[in-house]
C-alpha cells in the first residue's frame, strides 16, 4: 500500500472574499467556501464544499441562505453544507486552515 502525502494550496486571503458562500474554481472544478461564525475561541470556521449535488450531479447555486440544486431542488445549508431537506445528505466537504489571514486547503499529492 502506497502512503500519500498532503500538500497545502492557498485559496486567497479572507479579505479577498467579500461574502460567503464564495464560489471558487480549483483545478477546473467548482466549489464554495463557507464561513461559520463562533468556532473555537470565537473564531470563524471555514469549509470548502463541492458545488456538485450528490444526488444527480447538478451544480448548486446560492439562493436565500442555502445552496440549491436546480435539477431536483435538493437544498444545502450555506454554512455547513448539510442538506436541509434530505436527511443524512451533504455536499462533499473539507475544513480549511487559516494562516495569517489566508485560507489553505490540503490536497493529496
Amino acid at each position: 500500500m502506497t502512503e500519500q502525502s498532503q500538500t497545502r494550496q492557498g485559496l486567497g486571503k479572507i479579505a479577498d472574499f467579500p461574502e460567503f458562500p464564495a464560489e471558487v474554481t480549483i483545478d477546473h472544478d467548482s466549489y464554495f467556501i463557507l464561513r461559520e461564525e463562533g468556532g473555537e475561541a470565537g473564531e470563524a470556521v471555514y469549509r470548502l464544499v463541492s458545488a456538485i449535488c450528490p444526488h444527480a450531479g447538478g451544480y448548486v447555486r446560492p439562493y436565500n441562505g442555502e445552496l440549491i440544486c436546480p435539477l431536483h431542488f435538493w437544498s444545502f445549508d450555506a454554512v455547513t453544507g448539510e442538506s436541509t431537506n434530505m436527511p443524512g445528505e451533504a455536499l462533499e466537504c473539507q475544513p480549511l486552515e487559516v494562516v495569517d489571514g489566508e485560507l489553505f486547503m490540503n490536497k493529496l499529492a
